[in-house]
């Protein structure tokens, strides 16, 4: 079983800058598959509550999200949260992505 992985906001807000409120509707969550884990903290809003999950399985920790990348995420871009925990699949920077 796969062991999710949780991270403090408070850890990076010197680095992801709050993002602006949405005055047309709910906030529906972002396409951040693909990047890596620092632009995918700044494109989500910041009291979204978001779940790390190891690509590899392994259960490890992100210390260093710049060192990091989604490779999968849920929900699926576009969605709304309305509250919902965003879970994202990471691996290191270097390493492909599970199939």
């Amino acid at each position: 079983m796969k062991r999710i992985l949780t991270t403090s906001f408070l850890v990076l807000s010197c680095l992801v800058p709050a993002a602006p409120a949405q005055a047309d509707g709910p906030e529906r969550m972002p396409q951040v598959a693909g990047q890596g884990l620092v632009a995918a903290y700044r494109a989500l809003n910041y009291d979204t509550s978001v779940q790390l999950r190891d690509g590899r399985g392994a259960g490890r920790h992100v210390l260093w999200p710049a060192s990091w990348k989604v490779c999968s995420q849920s929900p699926d871009a576009g969605a709304p949260l309305q509250g919902r925990k965003a879970t994202l699949t990471v691996v290191k920077t270097h390493e492909e992505c599970p199939a």
